[in-house]
């Protein structure tokens, strides 16, 4: 019933958006002195707290036409023209036609400009229209699209049309990720920006640019293709003058603290962000440590990680918030600062602590079909988790027009130790899992421009690294596979994967003739262990298992030898790179215990092509081709078994493993800047070919994982379509995406292969509108199907899922410095042959300022209908799995925010 009228009321109050009606604001721009039209001049209809409610331009004959059903008291028509003064009056100003009328005629306007004959260097412009584009930068106006609900830059990011930001803080503009976050130019925070976006208060930026086709390297500017996008914050003047920063303190029920100090400077030499924090409320300090583009640097290096081999448990989280659900006990240090130097350099540190404590509880239901029997896997855990993370980055670098020097030294430090109480199948477990990350990597790089405009690259990356893990499982699991049925103690299994990576990279770039041209010549070495072994316990003692295939003592040696070729061309509005690789690789590995000493040498051709046309001023159509080959890692070619977890086994028995992938990928990006309106639309196909197979084989109670010599393939064609707009009249903005995909693929399960084809659609809706007055919406809904057919059989193995995630706020301003929001949420999950899961969520906020003593006062209450429990539905080829979680209950903090210095 409650979502009967609260599906009502949203309906309602966007049929009241759709057919609100306003009075027309229209009329003509003369020449006082001429009496002549004045074209492309900028009309502002503004409210009374100088927020812009509409915008237009005038056309040839100097006509303009605007709706002002966002109007309110206060309301001011302002008008702007590079070669006249500024114009701003009241709408109350405007003396009825009629004078039997009360209100003005505000249709029928001929407002007349003065020329300013002031020189153009000493103009000054104090209105500034909420976002303008100039070559490839787009910059928004912060102050015209904040409101009093926000506070951290990372709430107005939100809200930019084009723009994305995902739970995490991973921020895209038209689904593309961001390179690099810039602070009025300098990169503080490299990829780790989500501490950032959280703390940096709103008002201390004025501008939010979007720096498309960016180089970072200021020396390669123009001189090589390039597709990145970035952001930079432009900080407004009077906040660059002395350091300021927030003491918040934050307590309530149950036992809730929530706690943060920070510091940040932001001026041309000195830049800091210094955050000191704890709490208990469900916010993960660890999402601090994230760098959202680590992956593919990584990816770009030719490094892959082998790390978390082991686990406690098969459960992941729920599709919830973490303050719903986690329970935590955090506290962290998030230091960095800047410096820059004469001459170009500059000095950087990011110094990240974090000690915490994590528990969860949760119920999980796996079941394995075939179209002959099925398999159910049930778990029950309680996990408790303290760990201690640090992280050390030192930078040294300068950034010229004919110079570019970078060395990054990053140190990292982890130890984690996880206890969790396991009931599977009716049976208890205990189990132990303690972790260690010992780590450090340094970068150098040297791009040098020589007397000709050339450039060289000097390029060095090492890297050294290991994890060793360890699990203790009481009583000891698989007694019938591993100790001859007899049952024993503990299960203790050992693993680590030592490794040193170094690359280094010798190029040449040619950016003066109609091809540009560049050169490479590189070398890489990887040298890794995979040490694991799996023993038993017994009255204290440890001791070895009767099998001989429980230990793997694996050298791992890999030496790679590379050239590349790229050429990059540019005419008029085409431009196309072509990229060369060619790689001849030396593989060794050995492991005396089961006999194996076995040396590979490849010939690896990775070439790929982009093309951008810009099809018109704003418009642009792109296209990727690439073909990439590679092969396994020591973690293909282990044979000694490993105890992954309570539950699962794991070895291999194939050879290396030999990927093939071909992809491309067609985007067209559609703009209309000073209209506030952003498209995008995409598709991509690719096709990844693999020499081996994981075989899954699971019984009552267990299951084992194999890599297999037998090919697979794996087939997926994507399409993407999204659209972003400011709409002035509403002062609202409306973000739809829209995602299809399709993936056919093979499942080897209990030595049958099982063909699947999963289709998945969804779709995505963000609204933010003014309802009335000082009454706002905020909407956000996400819709998605999935269906997963079996290429084979009677269909008893299809499966089809619908969810439904979706929110609503209804943000108020009751009078100046008080702010009020309810929001609802809504989650709902459909499954054939399974019961509907259907939860609603409300939350509460309040806020009020004393802006005499630069303080606030905020109350914030989560999960006000105590739901204390979760249901969650998924499916995966074959397998369907069925989890319940534990949830945090009702909650209530009030916080004191003092703005210091």
């Amino acid at each position: 019933m409650f979502l009967r009228y609260l599906t009502s009321l949203i309906l309602a109050c966007l049929a009241s958006l759709c057919f609100a009606q306003g009075q027309s604001i229209q009329g003509y721009l003369i020449d006082k002195q001429s009496g002549k039209a004045i074209p492309s001049a900028s009309i502002l209809l503004k409210s009374a707290e100088n927020k812009i409610l509409a915008f237009k331009q005038t056309d040839s004959k100097g006509y303009f036409q605007l709706q002002n059903n966002a109007a309110t008291k206060g309301s001011r028509l302002e008008i702007n023209h590079l070669g006249y003064k500024k114009f701003s009056m009241s709408l109350s100003e405007v003396t009825p036609a009629d004078q039997s009328k009360e209100q003005p005629d505000l249709k029928n306007l001929k407002i007349e400009l003065e020329q300013n004959t002031t020189l153009l260097d000493s103009i000054m412009v104090k209105s500034r229209p909420a976002i303008q584009r100039i070559g490839d930068t787009i910059s928004y106006n912060v102050d015209s699209f904040a409101n009093e609900m926000d506070r951290s830059i990372g709430d107005v990011l939100k809200k930019l049309p084009g723009m994305e930001v995902s739970d995490n803080g991973n921020i895209k503009f038209q689904g593309k990720s961001i390179s690099h976050l810039y602070i009025d130019g300098d990169d503080l925070l490299e990829d780790r920006y989500n501490i950032g976006t959280r703390t940096i208060p709103y008002k201390m930026v004025k501008d939010i640019q979007v720096l498309q086709n960016h180089e970072h390297l200021k020396v390669l500017k123009n001189k090589k293709f390039t597709d990145a996008v970035a952001l930079n914050l432009v900080i407004k003047d009077e906040a660059k003058m002395k350091m300021t920063g927030e003491v918040k303190l934050g307590a309530g029920i149950p036992k809730q603290y929530d706690a943060e100090l920070n510091s940040i400077l932001f001026n041309k030499k000195f830049k800091v962000l210094n955050v000191l924090q704890g709490n208990n409320v469900g916010r993960d300090l660890e999402q601090d440590f994230t760098g959202f583009n680590s992956n593919s640097i990584m990816g770009k290096l030719g490094r892959t990680a082998i790390n978390n081999l082991l686990s406690l448990g098969t459960v992941g989280p729920p599709m919830l918030g973490k303050a719903n659900y986690f329970l935590n006990d955090h506290a962290s240090l998030n230091a960095n600062n800047l410096v820059n130097l004469k001459n170009d350099w500059q000095l950087k540190s990011n110094i990240q602590l974090m000690l915490g404590r994590d528990e969860n509880h949760f119920e999980g239901t796996n079941t394995y079909l075939t179209e002959n029997e099925q398999f159910v896997l049930q778990e029950v855990q309680d996990k408790d988790n303290e760990q201690f993370i640090s992280s050390l980055r030192f930078t040294a670098s300068m950034n010229s027009k004919d110079k570019y020097i970078n060395n990054i030294l990053a140190l990292e430090y982890r130890q984690d130790e996880g206890m969790a109480d396991i009931m599977a199948n009716n049976t208890n477990n205990s189990g132990r899992l303690n972790e260690k990350i010992k780590g450090f990597s340094n970068h150098f790089f040297y791009i040098p421009q020589t007397k000709k405009d050339n450039l060289i690259e000097l390029e060095w990356y090492l890297d050294y690294g290991n994890k060793p893990q360890t699990l203790r499982l009481t009583p000891g699991v698989f007694a019938d596979r591993l100790n001859n049925n007899l049952p024993y103690d503990a299960s203790l299994q050992f693993v680590e994967v030592p490794t040193l990576f170094s690359r280094a990279n010798l190029g040449y770039r040619i950016p003066t003739t109609k091809i540009r041209q560049s050169y490479r010549l590189g070398a890489i070495l990887d040298k890794q262990q995979f040490n694991s072994r799996l023993e038993k316990e017994i009255e204290g003692s440890s001791m070895a298992f009767p099998q001989d295939s429980l230990t793997n003592q694996m050298d791992w040696q890999r030496y790679s030898l590379s050239t590349e070729a790229g050429y990059d061309w540019e005419k008029k509005r085409l431009a196309v790179t072509l990229t060369l690789p060619l790689m001849l690789q030396f593989t060794h590995f050995a492991d005396p215990n089961f006999d194996i000493n076995n040396k590979q040498q490849q010939l690896l051709f990775q070439p790929s092509l982009n093309a951008k046309l810009r099809v018109a001023s704003e418009d642009e159509l792109s296209l990727g081709i690439h073909r990439t080959k590679s092969f396994g890692n020591i973690d293909n070619v282990y044979r000694g078994i490993v105890l992954r977890n309570y539950r699962s086994l794991s070895n291999n028995l194939a050879g290396l493993a030999e990927y093939e992938s071909r992809s491309a990928n067609l985007n067209y990006k559609f703009n209309r800047t000073l209209k506030m309106f952003f498209m995008n639309a995409g598709i991509s196909y690719s096709q990844n070919i693999s020499s081996n197979i994981i075989s899954n084989e699971v019984g009552e109670n267990s299951t084992n994982t194999q890599l297999l010599d037998r090919e697979n393939q794996v087939n997926s064609l994507s399409t993407s379509f999204g659209i972003d707009k400011y709409i002035f009249k509403w002062a609202s903005s409306l973000k739809v995406n829209a995602n299809w995909s399709m993936t056919d693929y093979n499942q080897l399960f209990n030595q049958e292969l099982l063909p699947f084809k999963q289709y998945s659609y969804s779709l995505r809706t963000q609204v933010e509108t003014k309802i009335w007055k000082n009454l706002n919406l905020s909407y956000f809904g996400l819709a998605s199907w999935s269906d997963n057919q079996a290429g084979s059989g009677d269909g008893s193995l299809d499966r089809t899922s619908f969810n439904v995630n979706q929110s609503v706020g209804l943000p108020v301003y009751l009078f100046k410095g008080l702010t009020l929001r309810i929001t609802a949420r809504h989650l709902f999950n459909q499954q054939e042959g399974l019961k509907d899961i259907n939860y609603v969520f409300l939350d509460g906020f309040a806020r009020y300022r004393f802006a005499k003593w630069k303080t606030d006062l905020e109350l914030n209450m989560t999960n006000l209908a105590n739901v204390k429990s979760f249901e969650t539905y998924s499916i995966s080829a074959n397998r369907q799995s069925h989890n319940l979680y534990q949830l945090r209950g009702r909650m209530a903090v009030l916080k004191v925010i003092f703005n210091f210095l």
